[in-house]
């Protein structure tokens, strides 16, 4: 009988086993191989991918659009949470 699980190993280095019931009792081998990680993607070259894709789809977004975007929404949440605030105040 072959058991194989994948593991996150934590920073104690410990990690605990619960067997099924039908695993026999007695002396068993147990082994660790540990996996290497994939590599990180360069994430240059995600930026690159994921802008021409959104070229494809049509997408006419600058950066400093998207900056004048995050602006606006961040003026609006402060207006709600000014709101939102002084009604609780009273």
């Amino acid at each position: 009988m072959t058991i194989e699980k994948t593991v996150e190993i934590p920073s104690s280095r410990r990690i605990f086993l619960d067997l099924p019931l039908d695993v026999p009792v007695g002396k068993a081998k147990v082994t660790v191989t540990p996996q290497a990680e994939k590599p990180d993607v360069d994430a240059y070259e995600a930026i690159i991918n994921l802008r021409g894709i959104a070229k494809k789809m049509g997408s006419t977004l600058t950066v400093e659009q998207f900056h004048v975007m995050m602006r606006e929404d961040k003026v609006l949440e402060e207006e709600k949470y000014n709101r939102l605030f002084q009604n609780n105040s009273k």
